[in-house]
């Protein structure tokens, strides 16, 4: 880092320290002067927000939209202060905001001697749910792409490698796999696998939220290059800093799955999870900013 983005390094760590510091309480009442900003005054990707709900929930209201609208910006503000106790968290306090339904299913897994991979969406707070499963017996790692911000980028790669979890950046991911198989020890591999591809990366199309959704394939190609069992994660919110976990096995034979089952059956299960408490998913990206070709559109009909 560059002198001056060190010192903007620091100043943002002394600020984010100050919040960490503070009592619950007025952590809660920040999150709501955050919520307040985000949502009333900067009307933070409104258009993208209410845009993408009414698309994906036709059969709800305007009044119930702007409802999940604003509980989208609570939750919003909800992860920012989150972020901050991530990073200077004790473990142990970490742990005890996550609680798991069913470990048992994870435990199996890591008792038959499986390496693991565990896709989550950008649902609940992933963070959160990456902290708690490196808490398990097993070598625990992620995939992560890198930000544009080199004070953001150093703040999440500190925050992760503190709750034990390995990140590993995306164009990185293959060399590292082949080395953590090579080296014999067990591991779980983290990915948050509903990210928005680049046209180029699309080669594979389905229905998501009633929309057609152009989606990576990676997820399932590493499941069965590498022979891992897979997992879906989901982070249900409870409160402020407060979630509980579940896993859901999709497949402990990734390659006798028909192609693009593991894909298919994570977005299924997604949608699920959204569905229920839809202010937990991430509204304010641009996530059906393509659309298929004609040449994709004929194939489709096809089919």
């Amino acid at each position: 880092m560059k002198i001056l983005q060190l010192i903007g390094y620091y100043l943002t760590m002394t600020i984010f320290l100050a919040v960490w510091i503070l009592p619950k309480p007025l952590q809660q009442l920040l999150a709501l002067i955050i919520y307040v900003l985000v949502a009333h005054v900067i009307g933070y990707r409104k258009k993208v927000i209410i845009t993408n709900l009414a698309k994906s929930f036709p059969e709800k209201s305007k009044k119930e939209i702007n409802r999940i609208a604003r509980r989208y910006y609570r939750h919003l503000a909800y992860m920012i202060i989150e972020a901050v106790n991530l990073r200077f968290s004790p473990r142990k306090r970490i742990a005890k905001c996550m609680g798991v339904q069913n470990p048992e299913v994870f435990q199996q897994l890591i008792d038959k001697d499986r390496n693991v991979l565990i896709i989550l969406g950008h649902y609940g707070n992933w963070e959160y749910g990456c902290a708690k499963i490196a808490n398990f017996d097993i070598r625990t790692t992620a995939i992560y792409k890198r930000l544009s911000s080199p004070i953001f980028e150093r703040f999440y790669m500190e925050m992760r490698s503190k709750t034990g979890v390995e990140p590993i950046e995306m164009r990185d991911t293959m060399r590292k796999m082949v080395e953590m198989r090579d080296s014999g020890r067990r591991f779980a591999l983290l990915s948050v696998a509903d990210q928005t591809p680049t046209r180029s990366q699309i080669h594979y199309w389905l229905t998501f939220l009633n929309q057609d959704t152009g989606v990576f394939i990676g997820s399932e190609r590493l499941a069965q290059k590498f022979n891992m069992a897979v997992l879906y994660c989901e982070i249900k919110r409870l409160g402020f800093s407060k979630f509980d976990t579940r896993v859901t096995l999709i497949t402990e034979t990734p390659n006798s799955c028909p192609e693009h089952y593991i894909t298919d059956r994570f977005y299924q299960l997604l949608e699920a999870s959204i569905k229920e408490a839809p202010e937990n998913w991430v509204w304010s990206h641009r996530r059906w900013k393509h659309q298929r070709t004609e040449e994709e559109l004929r194939t489709k009909t096809n089919n």
